[in-house]
């Protein structure tokens, strides 16, 4: 792909109008959620499909455009929403930045690790914003735990840094039909591409550091035909400071046989997320008088410690804490070289109102993420899911794509130094 040297450059700030191109079941459902975005106008649509175009137009008053880059040439769309397969996000976003448009794309950014760069170069070349909507980074569980991390002790963080991420992905399969373009890696990048990226990216975000080396396992469905689709995944990565994390994907279940749920440790305690949109977290923490002392007022200010910017509540979010065990003295507790001292074993449960409000979470991360796009543009800074979250996330699922094919421990690939700020 390549990018025009001369780009458009971004319509001035005010009340931004947004075009969706991708107007299938989830863009519709995006559409809903960008509707309570301050300083945010839904203005047009586009699509292939003439009948799903003519619904979506009007049933949200949008400008109709069967040719993506006759919305393009609209003045009055500054955003760009991009929901369409995987393989057509890297050409539909260089376009959007060559048009001086910014964007809020789905994941991935794209399929290959090439053509996640010549978007960032677009993006750069054209002095445009883009974020990608990873809804993880928008969990008000997720922020919890990003918070817990740091918050400082006497003894030292309360958390510390994370040296384990394990997911479990249980995944139903029943709407992905034979023909489905899921399948089809040309289209989809196959599961690690485009269901993988968001793990990733929210594991890297929590532990502060991206993958440094990836092994990988692709297994073909039974009896399925010649080619088979990969319908199970498994990556493992290596991080900073030798944390590790595993990535289990199998699209194989039922619906209503669904499970996921992801594993944490820091040593001086562990916790389990459940569900991939996460809605409740438990956590065992080892700790001293100070940091039982520290937990036990999480439930007073539940409403702070699980706020996130552009979510509102839902007024079902709560924590509880609970004092398992008492220890008689503060003798040094040891693992991995580090000792720390150890009075109180803490229960911690937080939860965002079950699976019940799975669908209100989902859109309320949705909406958080172009939020912060608004705000970014507004404010003239680098979204909180940037285009190099975007780009590194790609390059780790590309490279567990190449260690599963080669059956060896892959290297993710570098992001280019000029890009470093995208």
């Amino acid at each position: 792909m390549t990018v025009t040297a001369e780009p458009l450059r971004a319509a001035p700030v005010g009340v931004l109008g947004l075009g969706l191109v991708g107007c299938g079941g989830f863009g519709r459902v995006c559409l809903e959620a960008y509707r309570g975005v301050p300083g945010l106008r839904l203005v047009a649509a586009s699509d292939n499909d003439p009948a799903r175009l003519a619904a979506t137009a009007a049933d949200f008053g949008l400008t109709a455009y069967s040719d993506y880059a006759a919305m393009l040439r609209d003045s009055q769309v500054q955003i760009v929403a991009i929901n369409t397969p995987p393989a057509l996000h890297a050409a539909q976003a260089i376009a959007a930045a060559q048009a001086g448009k910014h964007i809020f794309c789905e994941k991935p950014l794209a399929t290959s690790v090439a053509d996640a760069t010549a978007v960032l170069l677009a993006v750069r070349a054209a002095g445009v914003q883009i974020s990608v909507d990873y809804v993880m980074r928008w969990n008000p569980l997720y922020w919890l735990l990003h918070r817990l991390q740091v918050q400082a002790l006497s003894s030292g963080p309360l958390l510390g840094r994370l040296q384990r991420y394990a997911l479990e992905n249980l995944a139903g399969d029943e709407a992905l039909g034979p023909d489905h373009w899921f399948w089809d890696r040309a289209i989809s990048g196959g599961i690690f591409v485009e269901h993988g990226v968001h793990f990733f990216d929210a594991c890297a975000w929590l532990m502060g550091s991206a993958a440094t080396a990836v092994q990988g396992l692709a297994v073909a469905r039974p009896g399925a035909g010649d080619p088979a689709p990969v319908d199970t995944v498994l990556a493992n990565t290596v991080h900073g400071q030798g944390a590790t994390a595993s990535y289990y994907h199998a699209f194989t279940h039922a619906n209503r046989a669904e499970f996921q749920g992801i594993t944490l440790d820091w040593g001086f305690a562990h916790g389990v997320l459940t569900g991939w949109i996460p809605v409740e977290l438990t956590l065992d923490v080892w700790t001293d008088s100070e940091g039982a002392a520290f937990l036990q007022t999480l439930p007073e200010a539940a409403a702070a410690w699980l706020a996130v910017p552009g979510v509102a509540r839902s007024g079902q979010e709560h924590i509880a804490v609970t004092v398992v065990e008492q220890y008689g003295d503060a003798a040094p507790w040891r693992g991995r070289g580090v000792a720390r001292p150890v009075t109180h074993h803490v229960w911690v449960q937080a939860s965002l109102g079950g699976d019940s409000a799975k669908p209100a979470v989902y859109t309320a991360s949705v909406q958080a993420g172009m939020t912060d796009l608004v705000g970014a543009i507004a404010g003239r800074r680098s979204p909180c899911v940037s285009g190099v979250d975007a780009w590194r996330s790609v390059a780790t699922a590309v490279a567990a794509q190449t260690a599963a094919q080669d059956g060896r421990i892959v290297v993710p690939e570098t992001l280019p130094a000029e890009l470093e700020s995208t």
